[in-house]
């Protein structure tokens, strides 16, 4: 088995190294890690190499840490839709709000091979979605439980057999309505956790979950 540093290089966009790439987003406003940056690229590129196709989807860009990682292993033919309030927040001030213009202008910069990217300036209950299929969702909007939750049954609404939700700030000490969303999502929709992944040098967890194993015959 090789190690991160091995296989890091060559995964998704094969120009730069995660750590490499790590050192380009750190220097963005926002609270997407390392550990963050090396999960969701081990699993993208594990649905790739599987043949797990779809789009994808992020729920909250803010500055686009994330977006950039995301963006990097996204393949030809699928489309990846960013939905942020941007300089609107719903829950709190951003103190340095983003705008779409500059999450496109760090896109071309750090994921130049992106071409499909559907950036949408609204709520997440004002998305339409109609039609479209996730292999991979990224759930970083807003931290009230009815919002963590319409968000995460809508995404699983729209998820494919093999998809995964990443959802953000899970036992969170201060955003403790999203760990109480994700509780009763995952108890009424027996979602599988495939992940619940501590963060070094940020509080909460991502968590990330798929549809129920189908039972053995």
């Amino acid at each position: 088995t090789r190690l991160v540093s091995d296989w890091s290089s060559d995964v998704c966009s094969s120009d730069l190294p995660l750590a490499s790439l790590y050192d380009e987003i750190k220097t963005l406003p926002g609270y997407f890690t390392y550990d963050d940056v090396v999960a969701f690229t081990l699993l993208l590129h594990i649905q790739n190499i599987s043949g797990v196709t779809g789009d994808i989807l992020e729920i909250g860009s803010y500055h686009g840490r994330s977006t950039v990682v995301i963006g990097r292993c996204v393949q030809p033919g699928e489309r990846f839709i960013v939905c942020d309030t941007f300089e609107r927040p719903v829950e709190e001030t951003y103190p340095d709000p983003p705008s779409p213009e500059g999450l496109r202008r760090t896109l071309a910069r750090l994921a130049p091979n992106l071409r499909q990217v559907d950036i949408r300036a609204s709520r997440s209950d004002e998305l339409d979605l109609d039609g479209v299929v996730l292999r991979f969702a990224h759930i970083d909007g807003g931290h009230s439980y009815d919002v963590a939750l319409h968000d995460l049954r809508f995404t699983a609404s729209h998820l494919a057999p093999d998809g995964i939700i990443a959802v953000d700030d899970y036992q969170h000490p201060i955003w403790q309505d999203v760990t109480t969303a994700v509780d009763a999502f995952v108890a009424e929709s027996g979602f599988d956790v495939v992940a619940d992944v501590n963060r070094w040098a940020e509080p909460g967890r991502k968590i990330y979950l798929s549809h129920p194993s189908t039972p053995s015959a």
